[in-house]
């Protein structure tokens, strides 16, 4: 909701900004490998890997839950919506519930030399791109357009296994609340996280500002030392 009007030049935005890229090994890869860590439960079903080791990987399958109000990042397209469809655009929220719209699937960051593998442990102060499950659409946002309640900067998903650009890639921090930050180790499940927006240097947030009856707004604000900037990712 209330996103037209603010996309309603995104075709030529999005031409002069997305790179076309084939999809790498490793995405080839992580469509068609077994989850190696979080897999949407079954009866009776267990995961390979999980409890023992709570490290966030390459390829980890994994839900993101908000610090203060604990709902989850989920994803969902605009149904009914021109600009939607024309520019691969999904709509951002945060929600209640967690099934296989709130998994996303952690990638290298688009443009990144150093290359890691698929399983290799995603250290602090390293970039990365996020993929929902479901649509394949990267979790992205940018400066020139407003969410659609508080006009903060807005967050969507975009694009495909295909299309990607700068834009998609965020820094995972330890949550601080000031500019010192602790970035040494690995990234862990338990762990209070910022993922801050490379591009525009806001992070991902969200507040009890809802955009509907039922879910939270999701923005990039600030620089990340408050409480509703703090996130907490989950097998």
């Amino acid at each position: 909701m209330g996103t037209t009007e603010n996309h309603k030049d995104v075709g030529n935005f999005e031409e002069k900004q997305i790179s076309i890229q084939p999809t790498t090994t490793q995405e080839s890869s992580l469509q068609t490998q077994k989850h190696s860590h979080f897999q949407p439960q079954t009866s009776g079903s267990n995961t390979s890997r999980s409890t023992a080791d709570e490290h966030i990987r390459i390829g980890s399958y994994i839900a993101l839950q908000h610090g203060t109000t604990s709902r989850y990042l989920s994803s969902r397209s605009l149904d009914n919506n021109e600009s939607s469809a024309k520019g691969n655009i999904d709509q951002v929220f945060a929600t209640r519930r967690k099934n296989e719209n709130e998994l996303w699937i952690v990638l290298q960051a688009y443009g990144e030399r150093r290359r890691l593998k698929t399983d290799d442990a995603v250290p602090y102060n390293a970039q990365i791109r996020l993929r929902n499950m479901v649509s394949r659409r990267n979790l992205r946002s940018h400066p020139d357009y407003i969410s659609p309640i508080s006009n903060q900067q807005e967050v969507i998903c975009h694009g495909d296994e295909n299309i990607s650009d700068l834009n998609d890639n965020w820094l995972v921090q330890r949550h601080s609340y000031t500019n010192n930050y602790d970035n040494s180790g690995y990234w862990l499940a338990s762990d209070a996280i910022t993922l801050r927006h490379i591009q525009t240097g806001a992070t991902l947030h969200s507040h009890k500002i809802m955009i509907d009856d039922d879910d939270q707004e999701v923005t990039c604000y600030g620089p990340g030392h408050e409480e509703n900037d703090k996130w907490k990712a989950e097998y």
